[in-house]
């Protein structure tokens, strides 16, 4: 066994415990899209068994075992919004701190809908989060954690008319 080897290990196993710090950071996390994820769960099973039946060697079964565990890591990722910030990409340590932020826009087409939030920052619209928490409770949440007088748009398109 290599050195690599160690320390793909090693980075496997603090990239997990990361991940986990995060998600529990997370007040509110964004709906995640459950399709990529269960491909996700299905197919790095399906990458270390294969390394597993294929390979030979102790070295080569746990370097296909760690790829694995890694390709899995990507079923952790989380998005939504912390106590201080907005955490938009799991890599992202500092995200985007509230008090940084000029406005928030939420918008749900209709009744039942995921609620899609952007924000901006300086000016620039900010990558867009969906979440399947009830608009009041996002909005209370928000209220709460901006800074006093930053505006919340609320558009909702609830249009009940049938076409004819």
């Amino acid at each position: 066994m290599t050195g690599l080897t160690l320390l793909m290990g090693l980075f496997t196993i603090v990239l997990f415990l990361f991940l986990l710090l995060l998600r529990r950071e997370i007040v509110m996390i964004a709906a995640e899209r459950t399709g990529v994820r269960i491909a996700i769960v299905l197919f790095s099973p399906l990458v270390s068994v294969s390394m597993l039946l294929i390979d030979d060697t102790l070295y080569h079964r746990l370097r296909g075992m760690i790829s694995g565990f890694i390709f899995l890591s990507f079923a952790l990722d989380s998005k939504g919004l912390a106590n201080d910030r907005i955490v938009i990409h799991p890599m992202n340590i500092k995200g985007i701190a509230y008090p940084d932020i000029d406005r928030i826009v939420l918008y749900q087409e209709k009744e039942g809908d995921p609620i899609k939030m952007n924000y901006f920052r300086r000016g620039i619209r900010g990558p867009l989060l969906k979440f399947k928490q009830p608009m009041a409770e996002i909005v209370v949440f928000l209220s709460e954690h901006l800074k006093e007088g930053t505006p919340i748009d609320i558009l909702v398109d609830h249009d009940d008319r049938s076409q004819p």
